[in-house]
């Protein structure tokens, strides 16, 4: 259904009549699967209906071994479909004009009426589930009755004749040329090797799988120019003059236009906003804003000694942008507001929408409230992600803990679709996640879930980065024809083509600084764009941050790396209106970006002034690193300052998967004298525990090979104790095992 909304969006077939989806079912799925029921309630409603789908139910009165008087209560199992008063079309599969015809009524009554229209073809299994299944153990009177039947084409031969429609010899002649035409087609199979072009299933997706894959995907800055952060920041918080907000909504709008203003105090809910905006809008990166950016000057670098490079914007269109889930309009916490009510008309504004008031090309903000439904509606977004690189897709679950109601959605398709079928997609999955006494049904996003999906091995830690930087001094030897230490650009460009360096953007960050390169730069910019690059090969990001900054820069990142891949967004809850998780807009600006590891020392840490008023020791003397994930991070920082406790550093990891081996490495490598540990607010067996413990201890390994460390490569532990469930339905308890892993942490 998600792809079939895509097409006729993007067709502009407002009537719903030119893209029409059909889908093929089994009698028992139809009737035991709660998806199917879900996704019919989508039917009608603004959101989410295509018009009608067309399904066709194959009835052979079978599931696998299960038969109807145990598979369902119903006499038909199409009876779900009277719940949104769809017709349903039951005929006999073995008459094949019948079919023909109950096929036919179903079309002219789902493109007449543009509502859902269901063919029951009751007919039989001839043989059983596969190859191996021999049917007769399980119901044998049934197939020795189907035994006895002649087949449906005899059925429909002997008719034919009977009216002398066909003659015998007809009937010969057209069964051999359809079985020469097999024969023919076998034999070029065993042959036949079909490319990546033939496996994807929309356009974009051939591009994305080519060997060239970073130059057909334009790689773009995440940060924004002041000037179009502030015309976006306006403009969604501002209200036209005669609505009548809420007293609360208003007060929201009001503080984000100082925010804006002042540049200070930008919350989560408002840099989702400006991303969104932000992306909407076009992008000519030809233009220069501020002296900041441009094709031949002002290309912005972030320092060498951080191993980390930026280049020029380039241009791109306006980005479809669509919100879908429980509640996403006003935001379960109350964060978002992304769809105002009048209080006297009930008429609705969507700010987003009316960026451009000038007039100007801007992309769609789609925001839609879902049905109760994660598996159908999630489903719905995955299917509408895969049918355009350029548009957006967010699913948000209304509290994390509930999608586990679309496990099967994400472990089938989202986490392994393009393994299995070469679909990539970038949809985005908010999932509010944190521990606030709420209990075990709204705790915990099951991060554990997602990390064990991603294909991402502890071991290539410890193999490939020596490995990296031998093959990186070995190129450049090789380079390096006249042997005097150094290449220049016309050298890289003629082994390279220009076309692919003008895409290497941390070599393009070193050309504004010298004309030549020598082995320690060449090796740290090569080290980051293979580390960029290398997240191409894994099946999707799991993130937790904990600025909105860095939330705004994750969004956009979406859409402004050479490749697709789903995120799953641990998302916040209490921090979205606590008052130390705001951001200045500094941190949304040009040569920003994407942080997957911040610690205190960073340039990107909001609480950077905060940290450095309790005056910490040199880091040669640090006693202990914390390295944590997401809303904890605040409670650690906030008990270290109740402490003035100066000899512990925090580390957050704002991405936990693919994981981030570089960063970590700089990080650590700076504190050879502390214990290493890891927080958490899950219980031992969840959270990210099990997936960080050995990639940790493993980056400790590396650094043990150039430095000597106090306490080897071993990583402490503070959280909560094994649990059967996420969290204690005591607050009490709740209180108590925080102040335990407080304890725990800095003892």
């Amino acid at each position: 259904m998600g792809k079939v909304r895509y097409k006729q969006k993007f067709l502009r077939d407002s009537e719903k009549s030119r893209v029409v989806g059909i889908l093929l079912h089994g009698d028992a799925s139809f009737s035991g699967q709660g998806v199917v029921h879900e996704t019919m309630e989508l039917s009608n409603l603004d959101g989410y209906s295509v018009g009608g789908m067309v399904h066709i139910v194959i009835n052979n009165q079978i599931g696998f071994t299960t038969d109807p008087r145990t598979g369902r209560s119903s006499i038909h199992p199409t009876n779900v479909a009277k719940a949104v008063g769809a017709p349903v079309f039951h005929v006999n599969g073995d008459d094949v004009m019948g079919v023909v015809r109950a096929c036919r009524l179903a079309g002219e009554f789902r493109q007449t009426f543009k509502r859902d229209a269901v063919v029951n073809i009751v007919c039989y299994r001839k043989h059983g589930h596969n190859e191996l299944d021999d049917p007769r153990i399980t119901h044998p009177l049934t197939y020795d009755l189907i035994s006895k039947q002649p087949s449906t084409l005899e059925k429909y031969l002997e008719d034919l004749k009977r009216k002398n429609l066909v003659t015998d010899q007809q009937v010969e002649a057209q069964k051999q040329e359809y079985l020469s035409i097999c024969e023919a087609e076998t034999h070029e199979a065993l042959e036949y090797q079909p490319s990546a072009r033939e496996l994807l299933n929309t356009s974009w997706q051939i591009d994305a799988v080519m060997e060239n894959l970073n130059l057909l995907r334009p790689f773009n800055q995440t940060g924004v120019e002041r000037s179009i952060l502030q015309k976006v920041g306006r403009a969604v918080s501002t209200l036209p003059e005669d609505f009548a907000p809420h007293a609360k909504v208003k007060e929201v709008h009001e503080n984000r236009r100082k925010a804006i203003e002042s540049g200070n105090g930008i919350d989560f809910g408002f840099a989702e906003a400006l991303a969104f905006g932000t992306l909407m809008l076009p992008y000519t990166g030809g233009d220069t804003v501020d002296g900041k950016r441009g094709n031949e000057e002002g290309l912005v670098r972030r320092p060498l000694e951080k191993n980390s490079f930026l280049a020029p914007m380039v241009d791109h269109p306006t980005v479809h942008v669509r919100l879908s889930g429980q509640d996403v309009e006003r935001g379960t916490f109350n964060q978002r507001h992304s769809c105002v009510i009048d209080q006297k008309t009930a008429s609705r504004y969507i700010p987003l929408n009316n960026i451009s008031y000038t007039g100007e090309e801007q992309g769609e903000f789609d925001v839609q409230n879902s049905s109760l439904s994660e598996e159908a509606v999630l489903g719905f977004e995955y299917g509408y992600s895969l049918e355009n690189d350029n548009a957006l897709v967010v699913w948000e679950a209304q509290f994390g803990d509930f999608a586990n109601n679309a496990q099967a959605m994400i472990d089938n398709f989202i986490a392994s679709g393009e393994d299995k079928w070469l679909c990539q997609s970038g949809l985005v999955l908010l999932l509010p996640h944190g521990y606030e006494g709420q209990g075990p049904e709204h705790s915990s996003a099951r991060v554990e879930r997602y990390l064990a999906l991603v294909n991402d091995d502890p071991d290539t830690i410890l193999q490939a980065m020596s490995v990296d930087e031998d093959n990186l001094r070995e190129m450049f030897t090789r380079l390096d024809t006249d042997k005097d230490g150094t290449l220049t650009f016309s050298e890289l460009t003629a082994i390279v083509g220009s076309e692919r360096m003008e895409h290497m953007v941390e070599l393009q960050g070193l050309r504004s600084v010298e004309g030549k390169i020598d082995l320690r730069d060449y090796v740290k910019a090569m080290t980051q764009w293979l580390a960029r690059n290398e997240e191409a090969k894994y099946n999707m990001s799991v993130c937790n941050v904990t600025t909105p900054a860095n939330y705004f820069h994750v969004l956009r990142r979406q859409i402004h790396r050479p490749y697709a891949k789903p995120l799953a967004v641990m998302s916040p809850k209490y921090l979205l209106h606590h008052s130390a998780a705001v951001s200045e807009i500094k941190y949304f600006e040009v040569g920003r970006a994407f942080d997957r590891v911040i610690s205190d020392y960073s340039p990107n840490n909001n609480l950077w002034e905060s940290f450095k008023s309790l005056k910490p020791v040199k880091k040669q003397m640090v006693r202990k690193v914390l390295i944590c994930s997401g809303k904890i991070f605040y409670t650690l920082h906030h008990a270290r300052r109740a402490k003035r406790t100066r000899d512990i550093v925090i580390v957050r990891g704002e991405q936990i998967a693919p994981f981030p081996r570089g960063e970590y490495l700089r990080v650590l490598g700076d504190y050879p004298n502390a214990q290493i540990v890891w927080v958490q607010e899950e219980p031992k067996n969840m959270g990210a525990w099990s997936y960080m413990e050995p990639r940790l201890r493993n980056s400790l390994q590396v650094l043990m090979r150039s430095q000597d460390r106090k306490y080897g490569d071993k990583v402490l532990y503070a959280g909560r104790a094994p649990s059967a469930t996420t969290a204690t339905g005591s607050f009490v308890v709740h209180q108590e095992e925080a102040r335990k892993i407080l304890e725990d942490a800095f003892e």
